[in-house]
């Protein structure tokens, strides 16, 4: 038999059925045929079926954020990016993803979704942008995990495939730091700072944060229990007291860099200034949050602006090397507030 491809399910049927121009009945199969081993048409926007959907690893691969299915099998990215890419590769990758899931157009446009990370709310991908967004949010509730909406699509993606392996480091520092670094994008590398009195363009420094459990005071043995620094067994901990097993796993330290803790020369800009400003209000309600039961922490800002001592004061040894010192190499600036 030679039947047109497009009414292949023919075949299958008794000689008696199985004609090429059998009308009605080889077009009734069609819909079969959409559904399960697919048609290169238009038909449901060119939705592929079943069979297409489990050659390519769909399937399997839905309910994984990276999405393999979408890319080369030779890319080694741990995310390749969707929403980072330019507009045109990245309208053509929705434009696939699309045709395995077939999300319906609504009838009517004003009844449609508003777009939502990535998409315009014109450019034909409104609706699969905002599917694939509660996708996401579904996906990410599997794993006790809730989304900002405000997150590009990328990193709802990146933050869902690591986020079981930051669950197994909780209540830890590495976890803690990681977990923080993953949430607010950090470091930041281009924070906007300038050089005092330079006439060069104004410079980006880096602002990164550091999460570390910090260094008790040391034991001291003493033939006198009331000798100062003599270690003395408390039913309660107690600031600055010795600790036996030589660390505080309720106390954590997190240390804000600001650009100037790595060279000493740069000095916030205003919009620098404002971004550090979020960023520590943003890390402080997170911190709130994610520290374990029963646990403190302490907020250090290395590389902010150091002033001298007087003369008549004993000589203090700089936490750096060259600290930003005021009408020296950083400047003092006040907002005065709104009336």
């Amino acid at each position: 038999m030679n039947e047109p491809a497009q009414l292949s399910y023919l075949r299958y049927l008794p000689a008696v059925f199985a004609k090429s121009d059998a009308g009605f009945l080889g077009h009734y199969l069609k819909i079969f045929q959409k559904l399960l081993s697919g048609l290169n048409d238009d038909t449901l926007d060119r939705r592929r079926g079943i069979q297409e959907l489990l050659a390519a690893g769909v399937v399997g691969n839905l309910f994984y954020s990276r999405f393999s299915f979408l890319f080369p099998a030779d890319d080694q990215a741990f995310i390749p990016p969707i929403s980072g890419l330019p507009t045109p590769e990245r309208d053509e990758i929705l434009t696939e993803f699309n045709r395995y899931i077939g999300v319906p157009a609504p009838h009517n446009p004003l009844q449609g979704h508003v777009a939502a990370a990535g998409a315009g709310a014109n450019d034909g991908l409104a609706d699969f942008t905002a599917w694939l967004n509660e996708f996401l949010s579904w996906l990410a509730s599997w794993v006790d995990l809730v989304l900002d909406q405000a997150w590009e699509l990328d990193k709802k993606r990146r933050v869902i495939a690591e986020i079981m392996a930051l669950y197994r480091l909780r209540g830890t520092a590495q976890g803690m730091s990681m977990l923080l670094n993953l949430l607010l994008d950090l470091p930041m590398t281009t924070v906007p700072c300038y050089v005092p009195g330079s006439v060069t363009p104004s410079p980006t420094g880096t602002l990164s944060v550091n999460v570390l459990n910090p260094t008790p005071p040391a034991i001291k043995v003493n033939g006198q229990a009331g000798a100062p620094g003599t270690f003395t067994l408390r039913c309660a901990y107690q600031p600055g007291m010795p600790l036996v097993s030589g660390y505080a796993p309720w106390l954590f330290l997190v240390q804000v860099c600001l650009p100037a803790y790595a060279d000493p020369t740069l000095v916030l800009a205003p919009a620098g200034v404002q971004q550090v400003q979020t960023l520590l209000a943003q890390l402080t309600t997170l911190l709130d949050a994610l520290k374990p039961a029963a646990s403190s922490y302490q907020l250090q800002i290395l590389g902010g602006m150091c002033l001298q001592a007087y003369p008549s004061d004993p000589p203090v040894q700089p936490a750096q090397p060259n600290p930003p010192q005021l009408s020296v190499n950083a400047v003092l600036s006040t907002q005065m507030p709104s009336p």
